[in-house]
């Protein structure tokens, strides 16, 4: 499982840090029938190198907070986000 922020509205659709316990993800997408909740699982998908489908959102339908399930062990997502997740900041990534 793996919780997300969403920041709808944004310029590019991206990983941009953490958020607390959360992953921080832009879209460009409104939160209208469900566009945005559907570039976040294409955006997850793409930064763990899967298809938009090996992505499922399980929480947060109508919240900027988000619960997402990636197709891939708890070990390769992480390993897979780890450069997101870091506490790093941002220019050294």
């Amino acid at each position: 499982m793996v919780a997300v922020r969403v920041l709808p509205g944004a310029s590019a659709a991206k990983l941009v840090g953490m958020h607390g316990d959360e992953l921080k993800i832009k879209v460009c997408s409104p939160p209208l029938d469900g566009r945005a909740n559907a570039e976040v699982e294409a955006v997850l998908a793409a930064a763990c190198g899967l298809r938009p489908r090996d992505v499922t959102l399980v929480a947060g339908h109508t919240s900027r907070s988000k619960q997402l399930v990636v197709a891939l062990s708890v070990e390769t997502t992480f390993q897979r986000l780890e450069r997101w997740i870091s506490p790093l900041e941002p220019d050294q990534r």
